[in-house]
């Protein structure tokens, strides 16, 4: 069912969970702090070269995976008891959104996990420390998204969310430059080519996750200022009118 932006104008801002929307709301924080470690793991296992490291992250997915099943659980008993109002199923279909995209940046931060094993194997004596170093600060720059939603979840104060926003632009801009930058020298030096494709596949793993928290931040912008970004207004409309300054 599709929500119409005029529905949602007329509900209130949302600031406050209580009883079942407390424990859920638990849940969420509990899964981001999770997946804020999988991602601090897997760059210092990239930085580091450390396999062994990287397969603790694939195998701590189980722990992701059990997070999503115990919000899954919630949901169902939440829908299945007699909800107060309009607004407590307005705040159940929200966070049960976060939920979903949440376990996919979980699976790509598994993805990219695997990935460097490719990257560890292939590289043949290449490494591009520079390309490498770039590749940590986008990652770095992911994890602190995911911090910024941890804060909107915390505080329930939109603040973070818009700022959220802006910054994963931000990092999309840097990981477009990035991508044409090693296009460009991979054109030069075909001898790696494979090994260019895996840095490629992390590249890209690495926008997606961008792109997940960006979604995140605009449902948490929906739920707590009734701005639907789908509507497509500009960070800065949405902040004006909220009064908010993204530095």
């Amino acid at each position: 069912m599709t929500i119409q932006s005029s529905n949602i104008k007329s509900l209130g801002p949302l600031h406050f969970f209580d009883g079942e929307l407390g424990t859920f709301h638990g849940l969420l924080l509990e899964t981001t702090d999770l997946l804020m470690y999988q991602m601090e793991q897997t760059l210092h296992a990239l930085d580091y070269g450390d396999v062994d490291l990287a397969l603790k992250v694939v195998s701590r997915d189980r722990k992701v995976d059990a997070q999503k099943m115990r919000i899954e659980a919630e949901i169902h008993g939440i829908l299945a008891s007699n909800l107060s109002s309009t607004t407590d199923l307005r705040i159940v279909m929200t966070l049960s959104k976060m939920a979903d995209v949440l376990e996919k940046i979980g699976n790509e931060i598994v993805n990219l996990a695997r990935q460097l094993q490719s990257i560890f194997d292939r590289r043949c004596g290449h490494y591009d420390a520079e390309l490498m170093a770039e590749i940590i600060r986008i990652g770095g720059m992911i994890k602190i998204m995911l911090d910024k939603m941890t804060l909107v979840l915390e505080t329930r104060n939109s603040n973070q969310a818009y700022k959220l926003v802006q910054f994963s632009w931000n990092c999309d801009t840097r990981l477009q430059q990035v991508l044409r930058c090693h296009l460009s020298s991979t054109l030069q030096n075909t001898v790696i080519i494979e090994h260019a494709l895996d840095i490629l596949h992390i590249l890209k793993t690495l926008e997606r996750c961008t792109g997940f928290c960006r979604h995140i931040a605009e449902h948490q912008i929906l739920m707590l200022d009734c701005i639907d970004m789908r509507c497509r207004p500009s960070i800065t409309e949405a902040c004006a009118i909220n009064n908010i300054h993204i530095i």
